[in-house]
């Protein structure tokens, strides 16, 4: 039962986030996205591996599936990111950044076409061994034609970082 009320509870807030995005972003011009967007490489094509997904009305609606974990590993500088993807139903792209609770960014994606996923990256800092709380995935949105920016979303999860 609880994990249904904190499934409602992560769908409301990504659609809460979703409206504000769109409603925030709606003046802006797509300049600053499309040069964020190229000074980024892109990432080669693998498989998205199953996880829990924020599910969303069919993307025809404008809406964008985001994913969800609550973990993940890092092996000295290796982040083993494999569930961090663009599921492949979405009609954007993504550009996903992990940032510690302190503030400090600690990956940045290339650009993820739907049905792409990031794999195992090295990270841009080292860490101290331990669980880190409070980290966030944030994925950033651009429309596949213009690279307009669109919504995006945020993921909290536990960074545990192995020696």
């Amino acid at each position: 039962m609880s994990v249904i009320i904190l499934a409602v509870c992560v769908v409301v807030i990504a659609l809460a986030a979703v409206l504000a995005g769109y409603y925030i972003g709606a003046g802006r011009t797509a300049e600053p996205a499309r040069a964020a967007a190229l000074m980024i490489e892109d990432t080669a094509p693998r498989s998205a591996p199953p996880v829990m997904e924020i599910i969303e009305p069919p993307a025809q609606s404008g809406s964008i599936a985001v994913p969800g974990f609550d973990r993940l590993i890092v092996r000295g500088r290796m982040l083993d990111a494999e569930h961090i993807h663009n599921p492949e139903r979405n009609v954007c792209y993504f550009v996903v950044s992990i940032t510690l609770a302190d503030g400090l960014e600690v990956y940045r994606s290339g650009v993820l076409a739907p049905g792409q996923s990031v794999g195992v990256v090295e990270l841009s800092s080292e860490l101290a061994p331990g669980a880190y709380e409070g980290v966030t995935a944030r994925y950033s949105a651009f429309s596949l034609d213009s690279l307009s920016p669109l919504n995006g979303a945020d993921i909290d999860f536990i960074l545990e970082v192995l020696p």
